[in-house]
């Protein structure tokens, strides 16, 4: 369906309650400072502060407020608000990504061109590595949790004062670490947002950067090999954990090492009493060129340093030479502040009406996608839910060919409006994420498909999970 019915519900609200130079004297928030609220013209660059970017800019015509709120004695969170000339009510947090550290320009410069008022924040720290995190467990709270809850609630009151009404519904769009975010947000803050997108979720991030630690160990496989004799079986693979063997395909091909390592590779990971703690690599994953940082150490050393240096072990100095399921045994047991967002419950985001529309590319060679089915599994057990039930507030979409959070495969339809306005390919609901949210709280109307779009306009059905998808007369088709 067609967001048309929704757009019209609302009049854009160009008589703003205020003006917006005015905010920073007339707003008083707890423990908030504001540097500046200023009118920003359309496509006009803007100076930012932090040491991500020096500038940004802004397509649509808006409001820009710049804060700080203080979290702790030893904490804060940097976060801005953009609010449109063209507003339609509804209000868009946007995530982060790795490390976080960085406020999300991109996606607060789409949202606010889609009419959003938006808000982005820097989740805790400046900068997007994890030294804030060392010896610093106020930092770390926020960037597990905190920072986006209190960012979004100082925005919501920003948002109110300016168009001088509350807004009718809120949002949340990530993917990645953004993805994780969107785990949390509905599971810790089920009232924080009417719906939400996640993206390729860093979630069971203990047993995920233990992966991916132990992943820097498998080198040696041919990757160019494997690529090539998958795609010559396979083609673009839709659902590989269905059809595809990758090792076994190609040992013709291989030296027994590197068929040892293929198969390492390609297999869960297994804890010491047997037991799946981590999805496979997905076949189809090694087209992209981003499983060289998984598989040379370059992602392990960064990981390590982020997760187990500056917050398991708090230990700068820690020996990896050894580094094994132990680690991991000891990441679950810490677990700072539940960053492994790995709840199960989501009742009262079920219950007063959230909508959660996840995707995850099937090519994605940093986060496995089996992480995605691995976590709707686990909802749907820890609540008793079966499909149906499921399908009434939480899709899930595995986008094929896709890499992380966007791109993949060449000539892959992967342009789902998930990133920002580069990758919107139809501006309806039907083929935008965003919009597709936007068509099922507000018109009730729950997405189906998804359908990708190449830059050259070729379409591709995405199907929801627990569906499946095949070519019928000359498209494909979700049944």
């Amino acid at each position: 369906m067609l967001l048309l019915h929704i757009l019209l519900a609302f009049l854009p609200l160009e008589a703003m309650a205020v003006d917006c130079s005015s905010l920073k004297s007339m707003l008083t928030l707890a423990n908030t400072t504001i540097y500046e609220s200023s009118y920003v013209a359309a496509s006009t660059a803007i100076s930012t502060l932090g040491v991500c970017q020096a500038k940004t800019t802004s397509t649509a015509a808006m409001c820009r407020v710049d804060a700080t709120v203080n979290t702790s004695s030893t904490s804060a969170v940097h976060f801005e608000v953009w609010m449109p000339d063209e507003w339609y009510g509804r209000s868009l947090t946007v995530g982060n990504s790795g490390f976080a550290g960085c406020i999300d320009y991109t996606n607060l410069d789409y949202g606010t061109a889609m009419h959003f008022a938006s808000i982005g924040t820097d989740a805790g720290h400046d900068g997007p590595t994890s030294d804030s995190f060392y010896e610093n467990p106020e930092v770390t709270e926020d960037f597990v949790h905190r920072s986006l809850h209190v960012a979004t609630v100082l925005g919501k009151q920003i948002i109110a004062t300016y168009y001088g009404t509350n807004i009718s519904n809120a949002y949340y769009f990530g993917c990645s670490t953004g993805g994780r975010q969107a785990h949390t947000m509905a599971s810790r803050y089920p009232s924080d947002f009417n719906g939400i997108i996640g993206g390729s979720p860093a979630t069971d991030s203990n047993r995920l950067c233990s992966y991916q630690g132990l992943a820097g160990r498998w080198v040696g496989a041919p990757f160019a090999v494997i690529s090539q004799e998958i795609y010559s079986q396979y083609g673009i693979i839709a659902e590989p954990d269905d059809s595809c063997d990758a090792s076994a395909n190609a040992t013709s091909c291989l030296t027994d090492v590197q068929v040892e390592v293929a198969n390492q590779i390609y297999s869960p990971l297994v804890g010491l009493k047997g037991e799946t703690l981590f999805p496979r690599f997905d076949p189809g994953a090694e087209a992209s060129d981003a499983w060289q940082a998984l598989f040379s150490g370059i992602l392990t050393l960064t990981l390590r340093q982020g997760y187990f240096q500056n917050m398991y072990y708090t230990d700068k100095y820690h020996n990896f030479d050894n580094f094994s399921l132990a680690d991991l045994y000891f990441a679950e047991i810490m677990d700072p502040f539940g960053i492994s967002s790995y709840i199960g419950d989501l009742s009262s985001f079920k219950e007063q009406g959230g909508k959660y529309l996840a995707y995850h590319g099937r090519a994605d060679p940093l986060i496995n996608s089996g992480e995605s089915k691995a976590l709707y599994e686990h909802i749907a057990s820890t609540m008793g839910l079966d499909a149906a039930t499921m399908d009434t507030f939480y899709r899930l979409f595995l986008i094929p060919g896709m890499g992380h959070c966007g791109g993949g495969v060449a000539g892959v339809p992967s342009l789902i409006g998930n990133a920002g306005l580069d990758t919107v390919g139809r501006n309806v609901s039907t083929h935008n994420v965003l919009l597709a949210i936007v068509d099922w709280v507000e018109g009730g109307t729950a997405p189906n498909v998804i359908v990708g779009l190449t830059v050259n306009g070729t379409e591709r059905d995405n199907c929801r999970y627990g569906t499946t998808g095949s070519w019928r007369e000359g498209k494909w088709t979700c049944s």
